[in-house]
């Protein structure tokens, strides 16, 4: 604070936890009073010289706790004191004797109400200094500043000379007002002239019509408005006014306080962009997962009514893979993002060939860029880079960039995917000629949700999530991901550099099982029986005999009634769940039978439990026949 201990103080900062465990600590009575003068705070030494206890003051006036005349003198003071500092020396009749109060009284702001506090210092046997109640004072005032700057607010007042010339009276700030706009305590002369420069240029006339409607209509004010600090900065401060007046209605004192809003305003602007993008998304959301199924249900319509094997019979067939897979595609990176979000990823690492991982993934696209009339180029060394790494997520991280760059990229446009180790790092560049990216959305790409400029068809669909994904799994295996790109109609390129491992050994996560010769007798477990019969369908065209279970029951009595060589169940069985099938079939001493996982339920903890139960690997709903026929494979 001030010299002056004249201030406005609001009440959430007086009862302040901390503020108010000094105030009860306090050698001297500290008090909080409404207008009307009842209590709102007393401290333990203020209710231990009345002879009561600190709650039983609150609510209430002098006149319940001191005789009558004495009660009155006080109320007399207080309304003095709550216009203005003031000083007083008082007179109390106590439980131990007649002790004698040195009081300060200074009014505050309660609850947008002006009110009084105050405080009090026994003197009745002279005991103390001059200089010691003024270190006192000095050190209950750092308090109240401390508390003020906490919560970015600090206190103004005018004290009022000539009613007709406001700019004549002088202007006080609290130390907190100062640093609002970028001064320290003290280093400048405080007045009208400075705080109107401080304001932002296109709010300096609201702010004064709102204090002079304030003052010719005697009500209290509160605005909102931007000001510069003597930095440049902008901040956004809520600024409260009142004007006081004496028992004759004449002016003789302005107080206010100014508090700095713009973090509030920033989350509020946050939330509100997070609600708008959460909107946008839903609506996204729904649209993407409806394009597909249009074809799909159009492809079964054509199947029903052609011969199998015809033109028209192939075509509305691959219409039902492709919808499929980028149906797929959709909740994968839906979940995945979630998960990445949550921390609920686990890396299956092991030693792999970056090299690899990239010609494989260019080869899936390769056919998707072709037929778009799009080069698509790889660049890479002959010699391998090996790196500890998940090897799906990899290949996510290369198969997501090249699908971003086929979704911005027209006929004559070239792709190029390049892989090199620098550094002890291995790093990938996708490098597109398209659409380019703007700068104002260069910081914002791997955003989720976050998409370049699109038509309202949205030919290529997709919710904005690959490049999150692609920053979320290129961490999660400590490495890191930026973008550049020249502008709009100059093309982009990602660099993802992953850390450099030392060669070795690997075995590969979805290994084939081992036989000897002939197909293998394969048990579907699955309560779906389209699922269940169209997996089996699978396995049977693979050259492998399959039986197929609609329950864990009747999944166990086939299973003891003919081994099968390899179990596909479902883990949402109902009654008995697919973990319960697993271990059963494990207690029975099914040591060769090979238990794989096929379900919906494909979070890090759902693989782990499978694991725990007996299954041997996991495989997540839908399951790719390509993935199936690899675990199935002689």
């Amino acid at each position: 604070m001030n010299q002056e201990l004249a201030a406005i103080i609001p009440a959430d900062l007086l009862l302040d936890e901390r503020l108010r465990a000094v105030a009860d600590d306090a050698p001297f009575a500290v008090f909080a009073k409404r207008a009307d003068g009842r209590y709102v705070f007393a401290n333990r030494w203020l209710a231990r010289l009345l002879g009561v206890a600190p709650e039983e003051l609150v609510g209430r006036t002098v006149a319940d706790v001191l005789p009558g005349d004495v009660a009155v003198r006080t109320r007399e003071r207080e309304l003095r004191g709550a216009v203005s500092h003031l000083w007083t020396e008082d007179a109390i009749p106590t439980p131990s004797g007649e002790r004698t109060l040195l009081t300060a009284r200074f009014p505050i702001a309660l609850a947008g109400e002006m009110g009084i506090c105050g405080i009090a210092f026994d003197v009745t046997d002279r005991d103390r200094t001059q200089q010691e109640l003024r270190d006192t004072e000095e050190r209950f005032r750092s308090v109240l500043d401390q508390a003020g700057a906490m919560a970015h607010l600090g206190a103004w007042w005018i004290d009022v000379t000539n009613p007709e010339d406001l700019d004549s009276s002088p202007l006080r700030w609290s130390d907190e007002v100062y640093r609002i706009f970028g001064y320290e305590p003290g280093e400048v002369a405080v007045s009208n002239e400075l705080f109107f420069r401080h304001v932002h240029p296109d709010d300096r006339r609201r702010v004064a019509d709102a204090v002079s409607a304030a003052l010719s209509e005697r009500r209290r004010y509160a605005i909102e408005h931007r000001i510069v600090r003597r930095d440049g900065v902008e901040r956004v401060v809520l600024e409260h006014g009142e004007a006081q007046h004496d028992g004759a209605g004449r002016l003789f004192r302005i107080v206010g306080a100014v508090h700095d809003v713009t973090d509030r305003k920033r989350a509020e602007e946050a939330l509100r962009e997070a609600d708008r993008r959460k909107d946008e998304f839903l609506g996204m959301l729904s649209h993407e997962l409806r394009n597909p199924l249009a074809p799909i249900r159009n492809s079964i319509y054509v199947l029903r009514h052609t011969e199998p094997g015809s033109e028209q019979g192939n075509r509305a067939q691959e219409v039902i893979e492709r919808q499929t897979e980028h149906l797929t595609r959709l909740v994968d990176d839906l979940l995945d993002v979630t998960r990445i979000a949550r921390g609920k990823i686990e890396l299956r690492r092991t030693r792999v060939d970056l090299r690899d991982l990239v010609w494989r993934a260019a080869d899936d696209f390769r056919h998707l860029m072709r037929d778009r009339s799009v080069e698509l180029r790889v660049v890479a060394d002959d010699e391998k880079v090996w790196a500890d790494a998940d090897p799906t997520r990899i290949s996510q991280v290369v198969g997501n960039l090249l699908h971003n760059a086929s979704k911005f990229t027209r006929g004559g446009d070239e792709v190029t995917v390049s892989l090199r180790a620098e550094g002890g790092a291995a790093e990938i560049r996708v490098r597109d000629t398209g659409a380019g990216i703007e700068p104002s959305l260069l910081p914002h790409v791997f955003d989720p949700f976050v998409q370049g400029e699109r038509t309202l068809a949205r030919t290529e669909g997709g919710l904005g999530l690959g490049l999150a994904l692609v920053k979320g799994i290129t961490e999660l295996h400590g490495g890191t991901v930026r973008v550049e790109s020249a502008g709009k109609g100059r093309g982009a390129e990602f660099v993802v550099r992953l850390p450099l491992a030392t060669p070795a050994g690997t075995r590969d996560a979805t290994s084939p099982v081992a036989r000897s010769s002939g197909g293998l007798r394969v048990l579907v477990v699955d309560d779906n029986a389209d699922a269940a019969d169209s997996l089996a369908e699978i396995a049977r065209m693979l050259g492998h005999d399959a039986e197929v279970a609609y329950d864990g029951p009747s999944a166990l009595a086939k299973a003891r009634a003919l081994p099968p060589d390899v179990v596909l169940c479902d883990i949402g069985l109902p009654g008995m769940s697919g973990y319960e099938v697993a271990r059963a079939l494990r207690a029975g001493g099914a040591s060769g039978m090979q238990l794989f996982a096929v379900s919906g339920y494909a979070q890090p903890e759902d693989v782990r439990r499978a694991i725990e139960a007996g299954f041997d690997g996991h495989v997540a709903k839908p399951a790719d026949p390509a993935l199936v026929e690899r675990l199935l494979a002689r």
